[in-house]
């Protein structure tokens, strides 16, 4: 059975509209030093839980995660008689919504889900498994693409835009882990990964040169459009000019799209009795994508364009809803960006690695915990880093709580928490980096520049 799927509204201008909306899922930085959850096993393999484990099927450790590099959902989104409209709207003052943009805007998704997990002692070594499902998006525009889709009305007579891009990727993750101390302050641990693709999707728009001509935008193009997912293929179409493009695919008998290799490296140091030093190399591999499964399409060429719709409003005056505004500006994309076949090839792709280094200091009998950490991910084309200060507390041996703060992308508006409940019988853990007190209907940030949530439950082996 086939499914077909418009490539605009499923794909690619999806994500150039999460990038007008808006770190790793399975990193929670608040539960890093919790010595009760293990969930910070997966930030550092040398870490080791107190006990073994085997995770509850699917919800053994799901997580995800939204960051940007300083935007926010409340840069694209504005009030308007107490409902809400895009940056387009005629009320949007343009001076106010572009100020508010970085010269480059990049958002960074993750998600992530154990499928199955556990873990358990042999000798003085830990032994770790575990079936995942993992997957991130990344989204970076230029301030000038926001210039052109408010301004681009005449009040300039060309618009030279570069550099867009939009990636996303899921995969299946099989890993063995096994950590070891080498003496009584050093500690060692490793996972090996085999990585199963599933699909992924790159759109790197080089170049749109936008010159008016009287009352129609002449624009010239040049970019990219490589799709990696068994199954899926183009259906041709015919533009205004009679050319012949793909915004949509079908969809039929799907399967595995590419394979790849990863590592975790880490260690920890017990410099003096109440204080440690630890870092982790996180998802060191790559992922090459089958041939056989890749679509690619090509921008080359010029064509006329009528701008951006800025009158959403229908003849009764009222706003549209959210999901209409946005539709409207997915139309406008889908005759901005028409992708002609190219031959297909062979790609790999690079894991998005992660750095973590920390440090804490251990009191009151080891019941008070207070710890830096630092943690970069590597996206592209660049890194970011987080630097968080915790305190963990565990009053009882069944309990343990934690509050933090992230520095950079909190823009001092929020804090973390994580609360993992350890009985004999289970092991409950919740918590987030950037708790937040105002959010839109899907979840996001409104005034936030990230936001993530992890939770994991698994049953402890005596």
């Amino acid at each position: 059975m086939k499914t077909n799927y418009n490539i605009c509204k499923k794909g690619l201008c999806a994500l150039f509209l999460v990038s007008s909306l808006s770190v790793s899922a399975q990193q929670i930085r608040t539960s890093y030093f919790m010595e009760s959850s293990t969930a910070r096993t997966l930030m550092n393999p040398a870490f080791r839980p107190e006990k073994g484990f085997v995770s509850i099927p699917v919800i053994g450790a799901v997580g995800a995660s939204y960051g940007t590099n300083g935007i926010a959902v409340d840069n694209f989104i504005y009030p308007k008689n107490g409902q809400s409209v895009t940056f387009l709207d005629p009320s949007v003052d343009a001076n106010t919504f572009l100020g508010n943009l970085k010269d480059e805007n990049q958002v960074n998704m993750d998600f992530g889900t154990q499928i199955l997990s556990g873990g358990w002692y042999a000798g003085k070594g830990f032994w770790s498994v575990d079936v995942s499902l993992k997957g991130l998006a990344n989204v970076r525009a230029p301030k000038t693409l926001f210039e052109f889709m408010k301004l681009g009305n005449g009040e300039r007579n060309t618009y030279d835009i570069r550099n867009i891009n939009a990636y996303a990727e899921a995969y299946l993750e099989t890993g063995v882990g096994y950590s070891r101390p080498i003496n009584e302050k050093l500690t060692v641990g490793g996972k090996v990964k085999l990585l199963w693709g599933i699909g992924s999707m790159n759109a790197s728009i080089d170049r749109l040169y936008a010159e008016m001509d009287e009352n129609i935008w002449k624009v010239t193009s040049t970019g990219t459009l490589q799709t990696s997912m068994k199954g899926l293929s183009p259906k041709m179409e015919i533009d205004e000019q009679g050319r012949d493009y793909y915004n949509s695919f079908d969809f039929d008998s799907p399967g595995l799209s590419g394979f790849g290799f990863g590592i975790d490296l880490g260690a920890t140091y017990q410099l003096t009795e109440n204080i440690s030093i630890s870092a982790a190399v996180l998802d060191l591999g790559l992922i090459s994508w089958s041939k056989n499964s890749t679509t690619v399409g090509n921008l080359d060429g010029s064509f006329d364009f009528d701008g951006f719709d800025l009158e959403m409003g229908n003849n009764s005056g009222n706003t549209p809803s959210m999901s209409e505004q946005f539709d409207v500006i997915k139309e406008d994309f889908e005759n901005l960006l028409h992708f002609k076949t190219s031959e297909s090839k062979k790609s790999t792709t690079r894991l998005r690695t992660t750095i973590n280094i920390g440090a804490e200091y251990r009191l009151l009998e080891n019941k008070l915990g207070i710890g830096l950490l630092s943690s970069t991910r590597f996206y592209t084309p660049k890194a970011y880093t987080e630097l968080t200060l915790s305190g963990s507390y565990r009053p009882v041996k069944w309990f343990e709580a934690a509050l933090s703060y992230s520095f950079i992308h909190s823009n001092f508006k929020t804090y973390g928490i994580a609360l993992n409940f350890s009985p004999s019988w289970i092991n409950f853990f919740v918590g987030s980096d950037y708790m937040l007190t105002k959010i839109t209907p899907q979840m996001l940030p409104v005034s936030g520049t990230a936001t993530n949530l992890y939770m994991g439950v698994s049953v402890p082996l005596r």
